[in-house]
Protein backbone atom coordinates (compact mmCIF):
# COMPACT_ATOMS: atom_id res chain seq x y z
CA UNK A 1 0.00 0.00 0.00
CA UNK A 2 1.35 3.10 -1.32
CA UNK A 3 1.69 6.22 1.68
CA UNK A 4 2.06 9.01 -0.69
CA UNK A 5 0.25 9.54 -3.70
CA UNK A 6 1.80 12.23 -6.50
CA UNK A 7 -0.77 12.73 -8.42
CA UNK A 8 -3.44 12.71 -5.75
CA UNK A 9 -1.69 15.50 -3.93
CA UNK A 10 -0.81 17.48 -6.81
CA UNK A 11 -4.71 17.33 -7.73
CA UNK A 12 -4.85 18.62 -4.08
CA UNK A 13 -2.73 21.52 -4.38
CA UNK A 14 -3.89 22.45 -7.66
CA UNK A 15 -7.37 22.81 -6.17
CA UNK A 16 -6.29 24.75 -2.94
CA UNK A 17 -4.61 26.91 -5.72
CA UNK A 18 -7.93 27.46 -7.67
CA UNK A 19 -9.80 27.96 -4.41
CA UNK A 20 -7.61 30.89 -3.47
CA UNK A 21 -7.71 32.31 -7.09
CA UNK A 22 -11.29 32.10 -6.74
CA UNK A 23 -11.48 33.49 -3.92
CA UNK A 24 -9.70 36.74 -5.48
CA UNK A 25 -11.81 36.89 -8.71
CA UNK A 26 -14.87 36.88 -7.01
CA UNK A 27 -14.04 39.57 -4.39
CA UNK A 28 -13.05 41.74 -7.42
CA UNK A 29 -16.06 40.46 -9.33
CA UNK A 30 -18.14 41.01 -6.40
CA UNK A 31 -16.87 44.51 -5.99
CA UNK A 32 -17.32 45.83 -9.72
CA UNK A 33 -20.60 43.78 -10.17
CA UNK A 34 -21.77 45.89 -6.50
CA UNK A 35 -21.00 48.89 -8.69
CA UNK A 36 -23.04 47.57 -11.62
CA UNK A 37 -25.72 46.75 -9.74
CA UNK A 38 -26.13 49.83 -7.63
CA UNK A 39 -25.99 51.73 -10.33
CA UNK A 40 -28.64 50.11 -12.46
CA UNK A 41 -31.30 50.67 -9.41
CA UNK A 42 -30.46 54.12 -9.29
CA UNK A 43 -30.42 54.53 -12.84
CA UNK A 44 -33.34 52.86 -13.37
CA UNK A 45 -35.69 54.55 -10.58
CA UNK A 46 -34.39 57.96 -11.51
CA UNK A 47 -35.12 57.34 -15.34
CA UNK A 48 -38.80 55.45 -13.92
CA UNK A 49 -39.71 58.35 -11.85
CA UNK A 50 -39.01 60.87 -15.49
CA UNK A 51 -40.81 57.90 -17.29
CA UNK A 52 -42.95 60.15 -19.54
CA UNK A 53 -39.47 62.41 -20.81
CA UNK A 54 -37.19 59.59 -20.88
CA UNK A 55 -38.45 56.72 -22.62
CA UNK A 56 -38.41 58.73 -25.73
CA UNK A 57 -34.43 58.85 -25.80
CA UNK A 58 -34.63 55.32 -26.41
CA UNK A 59 -33.82 55.80 -30.03
CA UNK A 60 -30.57 57.72 -29.32
CA UNK A 61 -29.69 55.21 -26.92
CA UNK A 62 -29.88 52.05 -29.69
CA UNK A 63 -28.12 53.73 -31.75
CA UNK A 64 -25.26 54.74 -29.51
CA UNK A 65 -25.28 51.31 -28.20
CA UNK A 66 -25.08 50.21 -31.48
CA UNK A 67 -22.51 52.51 -32.82
CA UNK A 68 -20.43 51.61 -29.95
CA UNK A 69 -20.29 48.04 -30.37
CA UNK A 70 -19.31 48.54 -34.01
CA UNK A 71 -16.54 50.71 -33.55
CA UNK A 72 -14.65 49.74 -30.75
CA UNK A 73 -15.98 45.76 -30.67
CA UNK A 74 -15.23 45.35 -34.24
CA UNK A 75 -13.44 41.48 -34.42
CA UNK A 76 -14.34 41.50 -30.96
CA UNK A 77 -16.24 38.26 -29.22
CA UNK A 78 -19.55 39.89 -27.60
CA UNK A 79 -22.37 38.32 -26.15
CA UNK A 80 -23.03 35.05 -24.07
CA UNK A 81 -21.89 32.84 -27.16
CA UNK A 82 -18.69 34.34 -27.25
CA UNK A 83 -18.75 33.47 -22.93
CA UNK A 84 -19.83 30.01 -23.72
CA UNK A 85 -17.16 29.07 -26.40
CA UNK A 86 -14.34 30.98 -24.67
CA UNK A 87 -15.14 29.15 -21.33
CA UNK A 88 -14.58 25.72 -23.59
CA UNK A 89 -11.48 26.80 -24.98
CA UNK A 90 -12.55 28.06 -28.40
CA UNK A 91 -12.40 30.90 -30.47
CA UNK A 92 -10.66 34.06 -28.85
CA UNK A 93 -11.15 34.33 -25.65
CA UNK A 94 -12.99 37.06 -23.85
CA UNK A 95 -11.08 40.17 -23.50
CA UNK A 96 -11.82 42.67 -20.64
CA UNK A 97 -12.98 45.53 -22.51
CA UNK A 98 -16.03 43.67 -23.02
CA UNK A 99 -17.00 44.85 -19.70
CA UNK A 100 -16.99 48.46 -20.14
CA UNK A 101 -19.36 47.64 -22.94
CA UNK A 102 -21.66 45.96 -20.53
CA UNK A 103 -21.86 48.84 -18.20
CA UNK A 104 -22.29 51.68 -20.91
CA UNK A 105 -24.88 49.63 -22.80
CA UNK A 106 -26.75 48.14 -19.74
CA UNK A 107 -26.82 51.69 -17.42
CA UNK A 108 -28.00 53.76 -20.66
CA UNK A 109 -30.97 50.89 -21.17
CA UNK A 110 -32.03 51.45 -17.80
CA UNK A 111 -32.19 55.11 -17.41
CA UNK A 112 -34.25 55.20 -20.59
CA UNK A 113 -36.39 52.28 -19.65
CA UNK A 114 -35.61 49.75 -21.80
CA UNK A 115 -37.04 46.32 -20.58
CA UNK A 116 -34.04 44.51 -20.20
CA UNK A 117 -32.53 42.40 -17.35
CA UNK A 118 -28.92 42.55 -15.93
CA UNK A 119 -27.77 39.17 -15.99
CA UNK A 120 -26.40 39.08 -19.30
CA UNK A 121 -24.64 42.05 -18.31
CA UNK A 122 -22.94 40.28 -14.73
CA UNK A 123 -22.27 37.45 -16.20
CA UNK A 124 -20.16 39.03 -19.01
CA UNK A 125 -18.41 41.18 -16.49
CA UNK A 126 -17.29 38.37 -14.38
CA UNK A 127 -16.81 36.35 -17.31
CA UNK A 128 -13.87 38.66 -18.65
CA UNK A 129 -12.63 39.38 -15.06
CA UNK A 130 -12.27 36.23 -14.30
CA UNK A 131 -11.16 35.16 -17.73
CA UNK A 132 -7.87 37.81 -16.88
CA UNK A 133 -7.22 36.42 -13.60
CA UNK A 134 -7.01 32.48 -15.35
CA UNK A 135 -4.56 34.35 -18.40
CA UNK A 136 -2.45 35.55 -15.26
CA UNK A 137 -1.48 32.03 -13.47
CA UNK A 138 0.18 29.14 -15.23
CA UNK A 139 -2.71 26.55 -14.48
CA UNK A 140 -3.64 23.81 -16.41
CA UNK A 141 -6.95 24.79 -17.73
CA UNK A 142 -7.13 27.82 -15.57
CA UNK A 143 -8.68 30.41 -18.46
CA UNK A 144 -11.58 28.58 -18.80
CA UNK A 145 -12.24 27.30 -15.23
CA UNK A 146 -11.62 31.13 -14.12
CA UNK A 147 -14.08 32.05 -16.72
CA UNK A 148 -16.92 29.96 -15.34
CA UNK A 149 -15.50 30.83 -11.73
CA UNK A 150 -16.41 34.65 -13.17
CA UNK A 151 -19.90 33.92 -14.21
CA UNK A 152 -20.54 32.31 -11.53
CA UNK A 153 -19.37 35.45 -9.27
CA UNK A 154 -21.47 37.87 -11.57
CA UNK A 155 -24.93 36.31 -11.13
CA UNK A 156 -24.13 35.77 -7.21
CA UNK A 157 -23.64 39.06 -6.95
CA UNK A 158 -26.34 40.90 -8.50
CA UNK A 159 -29.46 37.96 -7.65
CA UNK A 160 -27.71 37.45 -3.74
CA UNK A 161 -28.43 33.22 -4.88
CA UNK A 162 -24.52 31.68 -4.60
CA UNK A 163 -25.46 28.25 -5.06
CA UNK A 164 -27.51 29.12 -7.77
CA UNK A 165 -24.91 30.46 -9.03
CA UNK A 166 -22.47 28.30 -9.24
CA UNK A 167 -24.60 25.57 -10.88
CA UNK A 168 -25.75 27.74 -13.70
CA UNK A 169 -22.38 28.26 -14.60
CA UNK A 170 -21.52 24.45 -14.26
CA UNK A 171 -24.80 23.30 -16.50
CA UNK A 172 -24.88 26.33 -18.95
CA UNK A 173 -22.34 26.40 -21.24
CA UNK A 174 -22.47 22.47 -22.20
CA UNK A 175 -25.77 20.56 -21.84
CA UNK A 176 -25.17 17.08 -20.45
CA UNK A 177 -22.82 17.71 -18.22
CA UNK A 178 -21.44 19.54 -15.29
CA UNK A 179 -18.13 21.67 -15.75
CA UNK A 180 -16.93 20.00 -12.50
CA UNK A 181 -13.74 21.16 -12.99
CA UNK A 182 -14.36 24.18 -12.31
CA UNK A 183 -16.48 23.45 -9.03
CA UNK A 184 -13.73 24.66 -6.65
CA UNK A 185 -13.05 28.16 -8.57
CA UNK A 186 -16.52 28.83 -9.05
CA UNK A 187 -17.64 27.71 -5.17
CA UNK A 188 -15.21 30.35 -4.06
CA UNK A 189 -15.59 33.16 -6.48
CA UNK A 190 -19.28 32.85 -6.21
CA UNK A 191 -19.52 33.01 -2.54
CA UNK A 192 -16.78 36.14 -2.40
CA UNK A 193 -18.76 37.66 -4.88
CA UNK A 194 -21.79 37.89 -2.73
CA UNK A 195 -19.55 39.05 0.14
CA UNK A 196 -18.42 41.90 -1.53
CA UNK A 197 -21.30 43.00 -2.72
CA UNK A 198 -22.94 43.10 0.24
CA UNK A 199 -20.36 45.77 1.12
CA UNK A 200 -21.54 47.79 -0.92
CA UNK A 201 -24.90 47.23 -0.12
CA UNK A 202 -26.34 45.87 -3.42
CA UNK A 203 -30.07 44.82 -3.34
CA UNK A 204 -31.24 41.47 -3.41
CA UNK A 205 -35.20 40.39 -4.07
CA UNK A 206 -36.10 38.19 -1.99
CA UNK A 207 -39.84 37.35 -1.16
CA UNK A 208 -41.58 35.39 1.87
CA UNK A 209 -44.11 32.72 1.09
CA UNK A 210 -45.51 30.37 2.89
CA UNK A 211 -45.27 26.90 1.19
CA UNK A 212 -47.84 24.32 3.29
CA UNK A 213 -48.46 22.00 0.74
CA UNK A 214 -49.45 18.23 1.74
CA UNK A 215 -48.16 15.96 -1.55
CA UNK A 216 -50.05 13.56 -2.66
CA UNK A 217 -51.17 12.26 -6.22
CA UNK A 218 -53.44 14.92 -7.23
CA UNK A 219 -51.19 18.00 -5.90
CA UNK A 220 -48.08 15.94 -7.44
CA UNK A 221 -50.03 16.09 -11.23
CA UNK A 222 -51.33 19.45 -10.59
CA UNK A 223 -47.38 20.70 -10.08
CA UNK A 224 -46.20 18.59 -12.71
CA UNK A 225 -48.85 20.38 -15.20
CA UNK A 226 -48.07 23.84 -13.98
CA UNK A 227 -44.25 23.05 -14.67
CA UNK A 228 -45.04 21.94 -18.30
CA UNK A 229 -46.66 25.28 -18.54
CA UNK A 230 -43.79 26.85 -17.73
CA UNK A 231 -41.77 24.78 -19.97
CA UNK A 232 -43.72 25.74 -22.93
CA UNK A 233 -43.78 29.47 -21.86
CA UNK A 234 -40.04 29.09 -21.85
CA UNK A 235 -39.97 27.35 -25.26
CA UNK A 236 -42.00 30.16 -26.89
CA UNK A 237 -39.55 33.01 -25.55
CA UNK A 238 -37.06 31.19 -27.34
CA UNK A 239 -38.40 30.56 -30.84
CA UNK A 240 -39.73 34.34 -29.89
CA UNK A 241 -36.39 35.80 -29.24
CA UNK A 242 -34.94 34.05 -32.27
CA UNK A 243 -37.71 34.78 -34.55
CA UNK A 244 -37.17 38.75 -33.54
CA UNK A 245 -33.75 39.07 -34.36
CA UNK A 246 -34.22 37.05 -37.71
CA UNK A 247 -37.23 39.57 -38.56
CA UNK A 248 -35.82 42.81 -37.29
CA UNK A 249 -32.18 41.98 -39.22
CA UNK A 250 -33.87 40.42 -42.03
CA UNK A 251 -36.22 44.22 -42.53
CA UNK A 252 -33.04 46.54 -41.58
CA UNK A 253 -29.82 44.93 -42.17
CA UNK A 254 -27.47 48.28 -40.63
CA UNK A 255 -27.35 47.59 -36.86
CA UNK A 256 -27.55 51.45 -35.69
CA UNK A 257 -30.18 52.29 -38.53
CA UNK A 258 -32.32 49.06 -36.77
CA UNK A 259 -31.60 49.91 -33.15
CA UNK A 260 -32.50 53.57 -34.28
CA UNK A 261 -36.40 53.15 -35.06
CA UNK A 262 -37.07 49.90 -33.66
CA UNK A 263 -35.60 51.27 -30.35
CA UNK A 264 -38.65 54.82 -31.63
CA UNK A 265 -41.50 51.70 -32.33
CA UNK A 266 -40.77 50.15 -28.61
CA UNK A 267 -40.83 53.72 -26.74
CA UNK A 268 -44.00 53.93 -28.51
CA UNK A 269 -45.22 50.64 -27.08
CA UNK A 270 -44.10 51.30 -23.28
CA UNK A 271 -45.25 54.86 -23.56
CA UNK A 272 -48.50 53.23 -24.23
CA UNK A 273 -48.31 50.43 -21.85
CA UNK A 274 -47.43 53.28 -19.20
CA UNK A 275 -44.35 51.95 -18.06
CA UNK A 276 -45.65 48.69 -16.97
CA UNK A 277 -43.21 46.54 -18.61
CA UNK A 278 -40.27 49.22 -18.15
CA UNK A 279 -36.50 47.91 -16.40
CA UNK A 280 -36.26 44.75 -14.35
CA UNK A 281 -39.74 43.91 -13.81
CA UNK A 282 -39.33 43.74 -10.30
CA UNK A 283 -42.36 45.41 -9.22
CA UNK A 284 -44.20 42.88 -11.47
CA UNK A 285 -42.29 40.33 -9.33
CA UNK A 286 -43.26 41.73 -6.21
CA UNK A 287 -46.86 42.04 -7.40
CA UNK A 288 -47.60 38.69 -8.66
CA UNK A 289 -45.53 36.92 -5.18
CA UNK A 290 -48.07 39.52 -2.91
CA UNK A 291 -50.77 38.44 -4.10
CA UNK A 292 -51.59 41.67 -6.14
CA UNK A 293 -53.25 42.45 -9.55
CA UNK A 294 -51.50 40.37 -12.03
CA UNK A 295 -53.34 40.69 -15.67
CA UNK A 296 -53.48 37.15 -17.62
CA UNK A 297 -51.07 38.93 -20.61
CA UNK A 298 -47.97 40.29 -18.49
CA UNK A 299 -45.99 37.32 -18.69
CA UNK A 300 -46.45 37.50 -22.62
CA UNK A 301 -46.11 40.86 -22.75
CA UNK A 302 -42.96 41.41 -20.30
CA UNK A 303 -41.36 38.53 -22.65
CA UNK A 304 -42.34 40.19 -25.78
CA UNK A 305 -40.74 43.32 -24.85
CA UNK A 306 -37.29 41.74 -23.78
CA UNK A 307 -37.19 39.56 -26.65
CA UNK A 308 -37.28 42.53 -29.13
CA UNK A 309 -34.95 45.35 -27.52
CA UNK A 310 -32.35 42.09 -27.24
CA UNK A 311 -33.18 41.81 -30.95
CA UNK A 312 -32.62 45.29 -32.33
CA UNK A 313 -29.51 45.83 -30.56
CA UNK A 314 -29.96 46.65 -26.38
CA UNK A 315 -27.56 45.55 -24.27
CA UNK A 316 -28.87 43.73 -21.09
CA UNK A 317 -29.68 40.62 -19.66
CA UNK A 318 -32.74 38.50 -19.73
CA UNK A 319 -32.94 36.42 -16.70
CA UNK A 320 -34.53 39.44 -14.17
CA UNK A 321 -37.27 39.46 -17.10
CA UNK A 322 -37.54 35.45 -16.71
CA UNK A 323 -38.46 35.83 -13.06
CA UNK A 324 -41.20 38.48 -13.84
CA UNK A 325 -43.19 36.53 -16.81
CA UNK A 326 -42.91 33.70 -14.72
CA UNK A 327 -44.16 34.51 -11.68
CA UNK A 328 -46.83 36.54 -13.42
CA UNK A 329 -47.92 33.06 -15.44
CA UNK A 330 -48.07 31.77 -12.14
CA UNK A 331 -49.96 34.37 -10.24
CA UNK A 332 -52.46 33.58 -13.07
CA UNK A 333 -52.49 29.89 -13.60
CA UNK A 334 -52.37 29.00 -9.90
CA UNK A 335 -56.33 29.28 -9.97
CA UNK A 336 -56.33 26.86 -13.42
CA UNK A 337 -54.23 24.36 -10.78
CA UNK A 338 -55.65 24.63 -7.51
CA UNK A 339 -52.62 25.82 -6.48
CA UNK A 340 -52.02 29.08 -4.29
CA UNK A 341 -51.04 32.13 -6.42
CA UNK A 342 -48.47 33.54 -4.76
CA UNK A 343 -47.03 30.02 -4.23
CA UNK A 344 -47.53 29.44 -7.73
CA UNK A 345 -45.57 32.70 -8.37
CA UNK A 346 -42.83 31.83 -6.63
CA UNK A 347 -42.62 28.27 -8.73
CA UNK A 348 -43.05 29.90 -12.16
CA UNK A 349 -40.17 32.54 -11.08
CA UNK A 350 -37.86 29.54 -11.19
CA UNK A 351 -39.29 27.38 -13.51
CA UNK A 352 -39.57 29.82 -16.43
CA UNK A 353 -36.03 30.52 -15.67
CA UNK A 354 -34.80 27.10 -16.37
CA UNK A 355 -37.10 26.20 -18.99
CA UNK A 356 -35.56 29.34 -20.70
CA UNK A 357 -32.15 28.73 -19.99
CA UNK A 358 -32.09 24.81 -20.27
CA UNK A 359 -31.16 24.24 -16.99
CA UNK A 360 -32.25 22.22 -14.38
CA UNK A 361 -30.70 22.16 -11.31
CA UNK A 362 -29.65 26.08 -11.06
CA UNK A 363 -33.62 26.82 -11.01
CA UNK A 364 -34.02 24.37 -8.32
CA UNK A 365 -31.41 25.67 -6.26
CA UNK A 366 -32.61 29.21 -7.38
CA UNK A 367 -35.94 28.59 -5.97
CA UNK A 368 -35.07 27.01 -2.58
CA UNK A 369 -32.59 30.09 -2.12
CA UNK A 370 -35.16 32.43 -2.75
CA UNK A 371 -38.08 30.86 -1.04
CA UNK A 372 -37.04 28.31 1.70
CA UNK A 373 -36.55 24.81 2.26
CA UNK A 374 -39.86 24.49 2.56
CA UNK A 375 -40.42 24.89 -1.02
CA UNK A 376 -37.62 22.05 -2.71
CA UNK A 377 -40.35 19.41 -3.10
CA UNK A 378 -42.63 21.09 -5.16
CA UNK A 379 -39.93 23.44 -6.93
CA UNK A 380 -38.90 19.91 -7.83
CA UNK A 381 -41.45 18.60 -9.41
CA UNK A 382 -42.24 21.92 -10.98
CA UNK A 383 -38.21 22.19 -12.44
CA UNK A 384 -37.90 19.48 -14.12
CA UNK A 385 -41.18 19.40 -15.75
CA UNK A 386 -40.29 22.59 -17.26
CA UNK A 387 -37.09 21.36 -18.06
CA UNK A 388 -38.69 18.10 -19.59
CA UNK A 389 -40.94 20.58 -21.61
CA UNK A 390 -38.53 22.99 -22.69
CA UNK A 391 -37.51 20.13 -25.11
CA UNK A 392 -33.85 21.06 -25.01
CA UNK A 393 -34.32 24.92 -26.02
CA UNK A 394 -32.32 27.54 -24.68
CA UNK A 395 -32.13 31.47 -25.43
CA UNK A 396 -28.58 30.79 -25.33
CA UNK A 397 -26.50 29.50 -28.04
CA UNK A 398 -25.32 25.86 -26.05
CA UNK A 399 -23.31 22.80 -27.35
CA UNK A 400 -25.18 19.38 -26.14
CA UNK A 401 -22.13 17.31 -25.07
CA UNK A 402 -21.57 14.04 -26.89
CA UNK A 403 -18.55 12.87 -26.05
CA UNK A 404 -16.92 11.09 -23.20
CA UNK A 405 -14.88 13.97 -22.37
CA UNK A 406 -15.09 15.42 -18.66
CA UNK A 407 -17.32 13.96 -15.90
CA UNK A 408 -20.89 13.15 -16.27
CA UNK A 409 -23.43 14.18 -13.28
CA UNK A 410 -25.31 10.68 -14.70
CA UNK A 411 -23.66 7.71 -16.33
CA UNK A 412 -23.47 8.43 -20.27
CA UNK A 413 -24.03 4.64 -20.71
CA UNK A 414 -28.00 4.79 -19.29
CA UNK A 415 -30.01 7.51 -21.73
CA UNK A 416 -31.66 8.52 -18.32
CA UNK A 417 -35.15 10.62 -18.56
CA UNK A 418 -33.09 13.91 -18.50
CA UNK A 419 -32.05 13.68 -22.07
CA UNK A 420 -35.56 12.94 -23.10
CA UNK A 421 -35.87 16.47 -24.95
CA UNK A 422 -32.80 16.52 -26.42
CA UNK A 423 -34.62 13.09 -28.32
CA UNK A 424 -37.78 14.63 -28.74
CA UNK A 425 -36.53 17.47 -30.33
CA UNK A 426 -34.23 15.21 -32.75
Amino acid sequence: MRTFDAKGFAAFGEQIAYALLGTAAGVVVGLVCGIFGRGIDALSAFGMSHFNLYVWFLPAVGLLTAAMLRVFGKKMPTGMGAVFRASRGEGEGFPLRNAAFQFAGTWGAHLFCASVGREGAGVQIGAAIGGCFGNAFPLRGAPQIMLVAGMAAGFSALFGTPVCALFFALEVTVVGKLRLRAFTASLFASYAALFAADLLGVTHIFEHTDFVFVMDVSLFLRLFAFGALCGLAGLFFCFARRAMSAFFTFCCPDSCVRAAVCGLMLACLLFLSGGRYSGLGTDLIHTAVSGGRVYAWDWIAKLLFTAAFLSVGFVGGEVTTFFAAGACLGSVAGHLFGIPPEAAACLGYAAMFGAATNTLLAPLFLGTEMFGGAALPAMAVVCFAAYLFNFGQSVYRQRVSESLGGKWLFPEQKRTILHLPRLLHR
